[in-house]
């Protein structure tokens, strides 16, 4: 049975068994704010009762940390919360929501709440939700504990380690971290999830320099930090942006 895990002062976590959710919650003087809404009406619904163990205020915001439906898709459980996420996020999921590109600042009274987008990762626009006076940063499926990062067709393998790398420079010492799904972590932890970030996406460079076809390096098994059969979409992401490998050529012979 998940349970709300308090991160700071008014900060909260609850990991859901359903698709091992986490869901922030931020409560300031002027309301709350719900990090993600998690991916139906009735879990959205469910959601709301929860929050109401912990807090009386409205529900004045939503952050919806990428596009993907079990992040997105309990919104309109709450009708009177405006809608923050990143401009791509909100095209991609055909979002009613106010955007933004680079960063915004949330006021909640005595408090305040940070957007971020730092690049291409898990999605076209992965925001960052950082509660800075606790140190706490929900990063969304930008990382993951409970499994390993997921590359969908919408992600950029090729990106991703850099702009993890972007963010983790952002976080002050003893930063608390939120994954999208599994337990929370630290900057440690992310830093070692972006080198094997980096590692997919050299593995996959080199293979493409190597003159490697799309079709061999999909049967590829040696080189990969993680199960080489749940990285498919990773190497056709990042073969589709590099374009058809050249094929390796034999250095002519000089003179004898």
């Amino acid at each position: 049975m998940s349970s709300w895990t308090e991160l700071g002062d008014r900060c909260w976590v609850r990991r859901y068994d359903e698709w091992d959710l986490n869901v922030g919650l931020v409560v300031g003087s002027g309301g709350a704010l719900v990090i993600d809404t998690r991916a139906t009406t009735e879990e959205a619904e469910e959601l709301l009762g929860h929050i109401r163990e912990l807090t009386d205020q409205p529900v004045r915001w939503v952050v919806n940390t990428h596009s993907h439906f079990d992040h997105v898709n309990g919104n309109g459980v709450f009708t009177e919360a405006t809608v923050y996420a990143h401009e791509n996020t909100a095209a991609a999921a055909e979002l009613t929501a106010e955007t933004f590109s680079v960063a915004k600042v949330i006021d909640l009274g005595d408090r305040r709440v940070e957007l971020l987008y730092l690049g291409n990762a898990h999605t076209a626009g992965d925001a960052v939700v950082v509660v800075p006076d606790v140190n706490v940063f929900f990063l969304g499926d930008l990382v993951e504990e409970s499994q390993p990062p997921q590359y969908g067709d919408d992600s950029f393998p090729l990106e991703w380690s850099d702009t993890l790398e972007r963010v983790i420079g952002t976080m002050p010492a003893g930063a608390v971290v939120v994954p999208g799904h599994g337990a929370v972590v630290d900057a440690a932890f992310a830093t070692e999830q972006s080198a094997e970030l980096g590692q997919v996406a050299n593995t996959i460079s080199d293979l493409h320099h190597g003159g490697k076809s799309l079709e061999d390096a999909l049967k590829h098994t040696e080189g990969w930090p993680w199960d080489g059969a749940d990285l498919q979409h990773a190497i056709k992401r990042a073969y589709g942006v590099l374009g058809p490998p050249r094929r390796p050529t034999i250095p002519l012979l000089g003179p004898s």
